[in-house]
Order: C-alpha cells, then sequence, then structure tokens
C-alpha cells in the first residue's frame, strides 16, 4: 500500500481545524476535547475523501494542527478506530482504514436488517409530525437532484435516514445504525457523482417514504431492502473501479 507522505494529515485538517478552533468552548477536559474538538474535523476529511485511505495519522501532528495535548488525539483515534473509519497498528500508528468488498458485505448485510425493521416500526408509529418531517427531507433531496447537487444530495440523504431512525422511536437501534452507517459515507459521496445515482436513490427514497406514510410496513420494508441491495452495488463499484492512490 502507497502511503501519503507525513504530513498529509496537517495539511488537510488546517482549514477544518481553523474553523472549529473558533467555536472551541473553553476549559474543557481531554475526553471533551476528544469528542469536541478532534473527532469530528477528522471524521469530516476521511468521509469528505480529504484522507484518503492509508494516511499516516501522527498523534503529534495532529495535536499541534488542533491545538491540544496528544492524550485527546489518541481517545479520537480510538474512537475512529470503533466507528471503521481508523486501523491503529501497534509500534507503527494510525492510519484511515480502507474499506473492503468483505467489510461492505458485512455493513450491508446489517444495514439491511436494521433498517428494514426501522420502516416497518415508522410505518405503525407514524404522526402528523413525522409525516412533516419526511416529506420536508424528501423536497430537499428533490431540491439538490435538480440542481445536479451531489454534496448536497448526500448531506440530505443521510438527513433522511436520521430522521427515518428517530421516527422509529427506539434509540437502541439509532446508536447501533449509527455506528454501522459510518464506514460507507464516504463511499456514498463518491457514488453519488456517478450518472443517474442520485435520481435513483430518491426514487427509492421516495417509494419507501410512500410506504411508511401509508402505514404499509411489508411495502416499506420490501422497498427499504431493494434500495440497499441497489447501494450495496453501487458502493462496491466505487471500490473496483477506484483509481490507483499516488504516492
Amino acid at each position: 500500500m502507497t502511503r501519503p507522505r507525513n504530513g498529509a494529515a496537517s495539511a488537510a485538517l488546517a482549514p477544518l481545524a481553523e474553523r472549529r478552533r473558533t467555536l472551541r468552548p473553553e476549559g474543557l477536559a481531554a475526553h471533551s476535547l476528544s469528542s469536541a474538538v478532534v473527532v469530528p474535523p477528522l471524521r469530516e476529511a476521511i468521509i469528505e475523501g480529504q484522507l484518503p485511505p492509508g494516511t499516516r495519522l501522527s498523534e503529534s501532528e495532529l495535536a499541534q494542527e488542533l491545538g491540544v495535548s496528544r492524550t485527546p488525539v489518541r481517545e479520537a483515534l480510538a474512537q475512529l478506530e470503533r466507528d471503521g473509519l481508523v486501523t491503529i497498528v501497534a509500534r507503527a500508528g494510525a492510519f484511515v482504514r480502507t474499506v473492503t468488498i468483505d467489510d461492505l458485505n458485512e455493513i450491508y448485510e446489517t444495514r439491511i436488517a436494521l433498517e428494514t425493521f426501522a420502516v416497518q416500526l415508522v410505518a405503525q408509529r407514524l404522526t402528523p409530525v413525522g409525516r412533516a418531517r419526511l416529506e420536508e427531507v424528501l423536497a430537499r433531496m428533490r431540491e439538490r437532484v435538480a440542481g445536479d447537487d451531489h454534496a448536497g444530495y448526500t448531506a440530505e440523504l443521510d438527513r433522511y435516514y436520521a430522521v427515518v431512525m428517530e421516527l422509529a422511536g427506539n434509540a437502541t437501534l439509532a446508536r447501533i445504525h449509527e455506528a454501522v452507517l459510518v464506514p460507507v459515507r464516504r463511499l456514498r459521496r463518491i457514488a453519488m457523482s456517478h450518472e443517474n445515482r442520485m435520481a435513483e436513490s430518491l426514487l427509492h427514497a421516495e417509494k419507501i417514504a410512500a410506504a411508511m406514510l401509508a402505514g404499509d410496513s411489508a411495502g416499506a420494508a420490501a422497498e427499504m431492502r431493494e434500495q440497499l441491495v441497489t447501494a450495496c452495488q453501487a458502493a462496491q463499484d466505487v471500490l473496483l473501479h477506484a483509481p490507483p492512490r499516488k504516492g
């Protein structure tokens, strides 16, 4: 594996770190610094592709760039490893993790179980407020497709899934789903730039929502399963056709 040069992480994080530094609360403990100051820009840079797979994440460089000690950086890297975004190798350091085809198959098998259950719960529990929230996020997704806004659409798609999980009314389910979803977000952003993928994704989302709005639990689950099979194939295509990285 060809790894980007040392300092690549610092360069990618600089603008994100500067933006967050202006919002940083004073007097935070190390654990709070990890979750509030270190994890968000690292996660964002990995998901957005600014830190590609194989990038070495130096504790000392990250600490200096983010204006914290090495302790919250170490805690943040451990959290990102649990999220499936980072690999920590003893005596070698931390690296941005490469998602494999096997990883994707496991993730999407799990997503099918979680998300088909979630939409069934939504279909059974949907309130007038929940209906309005679903319709609102779908309207924003349609606007992004009409504007050919790939980044904006993927952000709204993330929001769509967040709304579905919230409306399902099961906090444990939502927590598990969030952990499962993190590693595929970076691949989703690439996949959505492919021709017709946004429109195809929107069509699936509309069919799922229509079934939930109609109170059709079985129909919502079937539509969600079909959507996830298609999404898994799109994510696999991203991995299989990714250009080789340059050193």
